[in-house]
């Protein structure tokens, strides 16, 4: 659903009165429910799960959509806790494949590069909406875990292939390219390229 929420907001971007967008975001919006006040833990599930950013990213492009300024608030404070959350000093560290729920060991592996294009697209889409460079910054961590500013202190990108590793592993990296890993490096590799300026 929130991944079909960012397309519907991608829509309306372009055709406001789409009536079938505009739909689809008001279903998303009474699904996920606003955001509720910061507690100890905000996530709407028991546990952190897979492409965990999407959702604040979902609450971000709704409120954008709708002009529902709670919303947009509501999905910002939850972005800036999870990349809070999965901030460990100077580097990502992202959930795990299994998941994640409080009280659980960290840094927990094996961790997926599409956590970290999540987290990538989603403040990039905060940075777009604010302006704020807390966003950057967030690009910036997502874009240094493929690059070897991560729990295990490998590179997740390969210069050879251009491809993208699939996972890091506590012993080092899964040295498999899949698609999905690929096109995460590629779809981060973007956000943080949007931030510098090109010389032409």
């Amino acid at each position: 659903m929130a991944f079909a929420t960012l397309g519907a907001a991608e829509v309306l971007g372009v055709h406001p009165s789409h009536s079938d967008a505009r739909l689809l975001v008001a279903d998303a919006v009474e699904t996920f429910g606003h955001p509720g006040r910061l507690g100890a833990w905000p996530w709407p599930a028991p546990r952190l799960a897979y492409a965990n950013a999407v959702m604040p990213e979902a609450q971000v492009a709704a409120g954008v959509a709708t002009g529902d300024d709670a919303l947009l608030a509501g999905g910002l404070d939850l972005l800036g806790w999870l990349l809070d959350l999965e901030t460990h000093g100077d580097h990502l560290s992202l959930t795990p494949v299994g998941g994640w729920a409080p009280g659980e060991a960290r840094p927990g592996f094996d961790q997926q590069p599409i956590e970290a294009a999540a987290i990538a697209e989603a403040c990039g889409r905060a940075f777009s909406v604010t302006g704020d460079p807390r966003w950057c910054d967030g690009i910036d961590l997502a874009v240094g875990w493929f690059f070897g500013n991560n729990d295990g202190m490998v590179p997740m990108y390969d210069p050879e292939t251009g491809g993208g590793f699939d996972g890091l592993t506590a012993t080092g990296r899964n040295a498999n390219q899949g698609a999905e890993s690929t096109l995460a490096l590629m779809s981060t590799l973007q956000q943080g390229r949007k931030l510098v300026p090109s010389p032409h």
